[in-house]
């Protein structure tokens, strides 16, 4: 069998490629919008089109790699973001294109669950925060490079290309897939939970679009009205999973302990994550007069000190107890966060830098740790549930972050009667962020020492 960390690399292709095209995609906006003679703020319904059915159909993973294996279900899911992205390139209309992004978005919805049920099950306990680690370094990289590569491409090529480069890469993933990962022979050919799934794609898609409406300064009804429709759907799902061990979402996953003291800790840890990454760009331009670039540049430190805690983890492992580690970064966050809330437009640029390289790297290495213990206590014939599960409530939560971020906006120009432009909007929303992840040490100590124990590297416990 493939050790964790060939599988792993494997997969982790498919992976950056995926978030890499998102990313990239941004950059290629105005150039598409003339190309294809709409609006650019138009095209948004592309990116929409792409979230919208990746977030839906996450369940489709795990009933595919039950029925056909993981091996298969993730070759799968290459071909169609393979076909997706061709689809793309030869996009000529906005329809064809929304039409195109919405089957990519599919294949990435069976590829995200199914990636991480490959790499989880090829690894020994000890081992998972290591081939974590493996798995996350390209969605870390492929963010940092999207803009770039767009950027490059629009330049010097058009956009077709952001979408073209792709197929290279899905055909050598399905090639090393195939070639590579093991096929664990296990089938399941009970009756597929259809109301199960329509349900959940129901729930996730107005909560989704519910809290993307909450994050403008002016709520509509309607984003009132979906929010209210996804938590009606959301009880429904509950009352029709109840007793029901062959649903769509395995809520019976929530008995585990470990896995549910990892999901709020680390659903509470992303969100902040991704809410003080809103905080950020709008601080540094609209408050302390930065340019975009100059923005950019002190963001980017953040992705560095996330992309270092890759390589500290196995050796702060070895020096010490999963626990310890999960708890002290997790007390760092709230002090790195309120670190950074006193920043100011005078310091010089090298403290906004270390600042943010700290927050990266203390954020990221509890959530790896917070992430890997989930699946510890979980049998192996529930991994993929486990898998489809948390990559469900995962996509709630980047979203809720986004919202997050906003609501500590509105609060302190509540409070404090501040604009967008005064400074102590968001060194007070970053303040309330540090409450929020205060939380999160709660969530994380009541993760069980022996399950935490567990990812310990062997050459760490003999």
């Amino acid at each position: 069998m493939a050790g964790y960390r060939t599988i792993a690399l494997t997969v982790s292709t498919a992976v950056f490629m995926q978030f890499l095209d998102a990313t990239a995609l941004n950059t290629a906006l105005p150039a598409m919008g003339r190309d294809l003679h709409v609006p650019v703020v138009n095209l948004n319904v592309a990116i929409l089109a792409y979230q919208l059915s990746l977030a839906a159909f996450i369940p489709v993973g795990n009933i595919a790699a039950d029925r056909i294996g993981a091996r298969r279900a993730f070759a799968a899911s290459l071909g169609l973001f393979l076909a997706g992205s061709l689809l793309c390139a030869l996009s000529h209309t906005l329809p064809a294109l929304v039409a195109s992004r919405a089957l990519q978005g599919l294949g990435g919805a069976v590829m995200m669950p199914v990636s991480r049920q490959l790499v989880i099950r090829s690894a020994a306990k000890h081992e998972l925060v290591s081939a974590m680690n493996w798995l996350l370094i390209p969605g870390i990289v492929g963010p940092l490079l999207g803009p770039v590569v767009g950027g490059f491409i629009v330049t010097y090529a058009n956009w077709h290309w952001i979408f073209l480069i792709n197929l290279p890469v899905a055909l050598i993933g399905i090639a090393l897939t195939l070639a590579l990962v093991p096929d664990d022979g296990t089938r399941v050919t009970d009756r597929i939970d259809g109301r199960g799934v329509l349900l959940v794609a129901a729930t996730v898609i107005c909560l989704i679009f519910g809290l993307e409406g909450l994050s403008h300064p002016r709520v509509g009804v309607e984003s009132v009205a979906l929010l209210f429709a996804g938590l009606m759907l959301g009880w429904l799902y509950v009352r029709h999973a109840a007793g029901n061990p062959g649903a769509a979402l395995d809520l019976s996953l929530l008995d585990i302990e470990s896995f549910r003291h990892s999901m709020m800790a680390g659903s509470i840890l992303r969100m902040v994550v991704v809410a003080s990454g809103f905080l950020f760009p709008l601080w540094f331009q609209l408050a302390m007069g930065m340019t975009p670039a100059q923005s950019g540049m002190l963001v980017v430190a953040s992705t560095c000190g996330a992309l270092m805690s890759r390589f500290l983890s196995g050796t702060l492992m070895r020096g010490a107890h999963p626990r310890r580690i999960a708890m002290a970064g997790t007390v760092c966050v709230v002090i790195a966060l309120l670190l950074t809330s006193s920043l100011r437009p005078g310091f010089p640029r090298s403290w906004f830098v270390a600042a943010l390289f700290t927050q990266g790297l203390a954020s990221s290495i509890p959530l790896m740790i917070i992430s890997a213990v989930a699946y510890v206590d979980v049998a192996a014939e529930r991994l993929g549930a486990a898998t489809g599960f948390y990559t469900t409530i995962q996509q709630l939560t980047l979203s809720l972050g986004v919202t997050a971020g906003v609501w500590t906006i509105g609060a302190m120009r509540w409070f404090a009667g501040s604009g967008a432009s005064d400074g102590i909007t968001y060194e007070g929303g970053l303040a309330m962020l540090a409450g929020l992840a205060a939380l999160a040490i709660y969530a994380t100590a009541r993760l069980s020492h022996d399950s935490l124990g567990a990812l310990r590297p062997r050459e760490a416990t003999a």
